[in-house]
């Protein structure tokens, strides 16, 4: 009779267990961890934010579209392009390459190029490809040069090798290995850890705004976003510890190899754009009820040094715009802008 009821109780334990485990799964981190209702971003996903996801299809209507290393075939190029995840569709969803803008509003063939060494960033690429004689090979007219803000001084602002090389053919081969798809989410059982964190932390947001701590989450004066939490803003925390790295004399240094860049570029005809994309943090900043951080000064750094290269500022022409009331600039739940903000910035910038 004893192991009757202890058997019966564990069954019932059990059924229990997993009658929570698939309600919350169903209600709520199916959608989260599984994109049951479309992809959605990193930053709701980690943050264990429903309210904040923004859940979106792939779809392209432009009428011009960019080319990768795999579709050239010795086309004229007009404008080469070199970044990170804004500069390879990290955003997702409608239009996500910016590079589909500048070739549809300005009727421009374009080229991108991933980065050979992701800490080293887009510059050492850049001087790899000009080195290496394939630059002559493309021959662009312009040359992009995209960062996000938050790790701009870490690529840009220290001691640079401008000799490094390697042989065409291993560019080639570097190219054609790195062609990848986009990353589809693990598979997921409806039983998983994820279920008991959405409730851990649905219940810690009831006490505090961040308590995650990779991703900060607070409220704004106004709504940005057209999601149920439409007036909080979700980023990472690394966008406030690299404020300190924003130094004069790392911003002058920053400055002084993209001057360095530019003049060895000119003498192959070509132009030089530095486009750092806008941290979330620095452009919804002003709106942080009670924001504890400091502000940042990139752009407003970058804005008075003397340059010999082109700065698109990605924040004064996405700032004004969301003093205008456009929504959706950036993705609630990512750190992605979305193609709102490409179209917003390539309306304004033009390639002589």
């Amino acid at each position: 009779m004893k192991y009757k009821k202890l058997t019966c109780g564990f069954l019932i334990a059990l059924a229990t267990f997993v009658a929570i485990n698939f309600w919350i799964w169903k209600c709520c981190t199916e959608r989260l961890l599984a994109d049951s209702d479309g992809p959605g971003g990193d930053l709701a996903r980690t943050g264990y934010l429903l309210g904040a996801k923004l859940p979106r299809r792939a779809m392209n209507d432009l009428p011009r579209r960019h080319l990768e290393f795999q579709d050239y075939q010795g086309q004229k190029i007009d404008v080469l392009t070199i970044g990170d995840s804004f500069s390879n569709g990290g955003g997702g969803g409608r239009n996500s390459y910016y590079q589909d803008y500048i070739a549809s509003l300005n009727d421009l063939t374009v080229l991108n190029l991933g980065m050979f060494d992701q800490k080293k960033g887009p510059l050492s690429t850049l001087i790899v490809l000009l080195n290496s004689g394939y630059l002559n090979i493309i021959k662009p007219r312009v040359v992009i040069l995209q960062t996000v803000e938050r790790i701009a001084v870490e690529r840009f602002g220290q001691e640079l090798s401008f000799s490094e090389s390697l042989h065409v053919d291993q560019i080639r081969q570097h190219y054609l290995g790195s062609v990848t798809s986009p990353t589809a989410l693990p598979q997921i059982r409806f039983i998983n850890t994820g279920n008991m964190k959405y409730l851990y932390y649905s219940v810690r947001y009831l006490f505090e705004d961040s308590p995650t701590r990779q991703v900060l989450v607070k409220k704004l004066s106004k709504p940005f976003f057209s999601v149920k939490l439409s007036d909080r803003l979700l980023f990472w925390h690394d966008d406030i510890r690299n404020l300190s790295r924003q130094t004069p004399q790392t911003m002058a240094l920053l400055n002084d190899n993209l001057n360095r860049m530019s003049e060895l570029l000119t003498t192959k005809g070509i132009k030089l754009y530095f486009m750092p994309a806008v941290d979330k943090y620095n452009l919804y900043s002003e709106y942080i009820v009670g924001n504890p951080y400091p502000p940042s000064r990139f752009f407003e750094e970058l804005r008075v040094l003397p340059k010999r290269y082109q700065l698109i500022d990605t924040k004064a022409i996405l700032l004004d715009a969301s003093k205008n009331g456009e929504m959706d600039i950036y993705y609630p739940d990512d750190t992605h802008w979305s193609c709102k903000a490409s179209e917003l910035i390539f309306n304004q910038v033009s390639f002589e």
